[in-house]
């Protein structure tokens, strides 16, 4: 009588009702963007006589209460549910593989018995936890370096280094503005061989502003390839964020690309000797396993070409200042590039698609893989050969 009494009082027991109320509003927060989803197929009832999917329950004080919850790969989109924070004994809690936006929120701080918190793979969503949050003996899970000691050196480098990188990067094109002034015929003949070099990757000659990525640290910058944003005559382009925090494009090279290795070690090589506030600069490249890979600072308002003719045009018309602003920054761009040291760079694929917009609509001159050095007086003739879009005829 005593065992059926006992295992009759456990049937009987219910989830603390506070927390039922938490949960139905941590429901209702999810429902307001992911109305259709099938994870809500069973979230009705007690949440944890059955579990629901995702939940974990444990009995404390003879009623449940929810421990652990895992929301992980469900395609969630939208804010994080803020009342989450309120699940006094939540332990562990699995956002990743979604499509969150904002920010983790402050509520969290509330989480006084948490120890695993994962928010990886949620490309829009800032990883930057809340103070409170931050400061405690807390195991979590971002978009991960390859190792924890390249890790703490880009943390480094984006928390406390803006400094020594400006003057470093001050000092290398010092010097190589200087090399490039008071250099003769024959030193202009061995950069042009740079840029044209069909070598390997390896032989990439760059300086301190472009790193050179391994293949395993852009799969866990881009989540895996998650989030594809565009496709070009190079390959498709992915977004992407790195360990500190900031957000990138990664364009890949795709096996039926019209663009190959010349015009990627064209772009390398120019890219790690010049910059300009309006040309999109490279900040670092991957060769590994016949994959080619660029990594650029992530434009926010996307191409012109979408801005005048694209989803974007559709949404808001640029009005005629804001077109002759990001046509003086492209202009710029290309004078910079026409004016460049003693040689001119030539473009040679300038069109609307290659301005791209940063957050500030500033007009900034992308892709320089077909670019080349133009002949100088004393050169014996000039390529007639065409470069650039198929069908397309560059005005520059």
């Amino acid at each position: 009588l005593y065992l059926l009494s006992s295992c009759h009082f456990v049937d009987d027991v219910r989830t603390d009702f506070s927390i039922v109320v938490v949960v139905e509003k941590v429901r209702n927060e999810l429902l307001l963007w992911n109305r259709g989803n099938t994870i809500f197929e069973n979230w009705s009832g007690d949440p944890c006589s059955p579990p629901w999917k995702g939940f974990t329950c444990q009995m404390l004080n003879h009623t449940f209460t929810v421990t652990h919850l895992n929301l992980s790969s469900k395609n969630l989109q939208g804010s994080v549910p803020t009342s989450i924070g309120d699940l006094s004994e939540l332990r562990e809690l699995y956002l990743e593989d979604n499509n969150f936006t904002g920010s983790v929120p402050e509520s969290f701080v509330s989480l006084h018995h948490l120890s695993n918190l994962s928010i990886k793979c949620n490309p829009h969503l800032d990883s930057q936890l809340p103070p409170g949050l931050s400061r405690r003996n807390l195991t979590v899970r971002k978009n991960a370096s390859e190792t924890s000691s390249s890790k703490r050196s880009i943390y480094l480098l984006g928390a406390g280094g803006s400094l020594a990188f400006s003057l470093a990067f001050a000092i290398c094109f010092n010097c190589f503005y200087k090399r490039a002034h008071h250099s003769d015929r024959r030193d202009h003949l061995d950069i042009k061989n740079i840029v044209f070099s069909e070598s390997s990757v390896d032989d990439v000659s760059t300086n301190l502003v472009v790193h050179q990525f391994s293949l395993k640290y852009i799969e866990s910058a881009t989540c895996n390839y998650k989030t594809l944003i565009g496709e070009g005559g190079f390959g498709t382009v992915y977004r992407g964020i790195l360990p500190h925090g900031q957000e990138v494009a990664v364009k890949v090279r795709s096996a039926t690309s019209t663009q190959g290795t010349r015009e990627f070690n064209n772009e390398v090589n120019l890219l790690s000797t010049i910059m300009h506030e309006n040309l999109v600069p490279l900040l670092g490249y991957c060769s590994e396993n016949d994959q080619q890979i660029l990594v650029y600072p992530f434009m926010s308002n996307g191409s012109l070409q979408d801005r005048l003719y694209g989803a974007s045009a559709k949404r808001k018309i640029l009005d005629w200042p804001a077109r002759l602003s990001i046509v003086l920054g492209a202009a710029r761009g290309l004078m910079y590039l026409h004016t460049f040291s003693e040689r001119c760079i030539i473009h040679r694929d300038v069109k609307s698609s290659n301005i791209l917009l940063d957050h500030s609509m500033c007009g900034k001159v992308a892709d320089l893989g077909f670019s080349k050095f133009a002949p100088q007086e004393e050169d014996s003739g000039a390529s007639l050969e065409v470069r650039g879009t198929a069908g397309y005829l560059d005005p520059e």
